[in-house]
């Protein structure tokens, strides 16, 4: 029976992106035919090709789909998104928690967290009204700045909440030490707090890398044209309604989109596990 069970759940959870690595390697004359073929006849890189814009690619499929053509640009703005909305979260994120565990009172603190976390509760669509208005005085719609910012905002409160966790279950003998030798509280947190909290920063940078990432709700929002634009939107936009969308083009856009924070969580797991344990074991 748990043999059973075991099965079904991996089939449940492979099953989709073994069958976007077999659509994205399938002409698409192959996808079109019934019953449909588990095993390509034919294997083919065009698709990548033609996403990627090298040679060997299928024009008239990306001049069909003028979308695809922004997704190469697209990609390096999600790139600079999350690194840019991760750097600004962590830089805030892990002065502000520190702060609250150290020089603010439990009773206040918690009210502080809690409206933090209230602030998250509110539906999204709600929250981008203001922030709209607000980048629109500011001249910052459609662009990649604004975008940053308004994402930066939305994550901040996770990463307090994160780091705040870590922070209040820090060994405090080791800052009361280095006050003794003459260590102001900026100089405690930046040479002794920080480099002990690598695994914590990585689990939170993690968190922040992969939502802003994906977000799609925001970016649809506040951009409106290719040079904004984030992967996410770039992959709606592609799925024409008039014309049939080439799937197999589709589905290789969408492992290259899923490649990026599936690298991220393999390669820095250790890190992230350590990071959301190590607030979780005391406090």
């Amino acid at each position: 029976m748990l043999g059973a069970f075991l099965a079904l759940s991996l089939f449940y959870l492979l099953a989709p992106p073994a069958w976007m690595v077999i659509s994205s390697l399938s002409p698409d004359r192959e996808l079109l035919v019934r019953p449909p073929r588990w095993i390509p006849a034919d294997l083919t890189a065009v698709h990548y090709r033609t996403l990627l814009r090298l040679p060997g690619g299928d024009r008239a499929e990306a001049e069909q789909n003028p979308q695809i053509q922004a997704f190469a640009r697209a990609l390096v703005n999600s790139l600079v998104l999350a690194s840019a909305t991760v750097a600004i979260c962590l830089l805030f994120g892990s002065v502000s928690a520190y702060s609250l565990t150290r020089f603010v009172s439990a009773r206040r603190r918690r009210v502080i967290l809690f409206c933090l976390l209230g602030s998250r509760m509110l539906p999204v669509i709600v929250v981008l009204v203001p922030i709209y208005m607000g980048l629109q005085r500011l001249g910052l719609l459609d662009t990649l700045s604004g975008l940053i910012l308004a994402d930066a905002g939305l994550l901040l409160p996770f990463v307090i909440w994160i780091l705040e966790g870590f922070y209040r279950s820090f060994p405090i003998e080791l800052e009361e030490a280095a006050a003794i030798d003459g260590c102001s509280p900026t100089r405690i947190f930046a040479r002794i707090v920080l480099p002990l909290s690598t695994n914590s920063l990585f689990a939170a940078g993690a968190f922040v890398f992969i939502a802003a990432w994906s977000d799609f709700i925001v970016a649809l929002v506040l951009t409106a044209s290719e040079r904004a634009w984030p992967v996410s939107v770039v992959l709606a936009q592609s799925l024409n309604a008039i014309t049939n969308p080439s799937w197999g083009l589709m589905n290789a856009a969408g492992l290259v989109t899923a490649l990026v924070p599936a690298a991220l969580a393999l390669v820095f797991r250790g890190a992230v596990m350590r990071g959301l344990l190590g607030g979780a074991l005391k406090g």
